[in-house]
């Protein structure tokens, strides 16, 4: 076949190139998938070092598609501060993160303003108790330091994170309230 005439049927040079490229994309997986909890605790340590990384997809992955999220109570007080929320957020409350009544929020609506901080998540697990078929853990979660605003942000509590093995031998969160209403059993 003469030099400079295509051969029939097929890419020549940086077309076939460009075509064996984006055939590779589409087979291309997702990208790497959050980890799973293998034991009941660790849902609560995913959660906190996905919102700390500012991973959202990682962070709600731990939870069950119908769970519920609610992160810090707030029951209207003043704060030490002066603010007009008991977490201390007079600014970062007027936008309904800490209100109760969210609590029927998605979970990623919910963890996309706690990470709007852009403040790492520290978590203990202070308890856990099995019973069948879920384990209720009791932990102690803040949030602290400067937020995006320059305002200072200090939140802190203790609280209660129900988990329920899933059908791979994971673990998920069902129901999740990072401080309990200030009724004497949190800070």
């Amino acid at each position: 076949m003469p030099r400079g005439k295509p051969f029939p049927g097929r890419a020549r040079g940086r077309t076939r190139v460009r075509t064996r490229a984006l055939r590779l994309e589409a087979q291309l997986s997702d990208p790497i998938t959050p980890p799973a909890a293998r034991w009941p605790a660790e849902t609560a340590d995913l959660v906190a070092l996905a919102v700390s990384d500012g991973d959202l997809g990682a962070a709600v992955a731990q939870y069950e598609p119908a769970a519920a999220l609610l992160p810090w109570a707030d029951d209207g007080g003043a704060s030490p501060d002066g603010g007009g929320s008991s977490n201390g957020l007079k600014d970062h409350s007027a936008d309904g993160l800490w209100d109760s009544s969210q609590a029927g929020r998605p979970v990623a609506e919910t963890m996309a303003a706690i990470m709007r901080l852009r403040l790492p998540l520290d978590v203990r697990v202070i308890a856990a108790l099995p019973a069948a078929g879920l384990t209720m853990l009791v932990c102690e979660r803040s949030i602290a330091g400067q937020g995006p605003d320059g305002q200072p942000v200090s939140l802190h509590g203790v609280g209660c994170t129900v988990v329920r093995p899933q059908d791979d031998g994971s673990w998920r969160i069902a129901a999740d309230a990072w401080q309990l209403a200030d009724n004497g059993c949190a800070d």
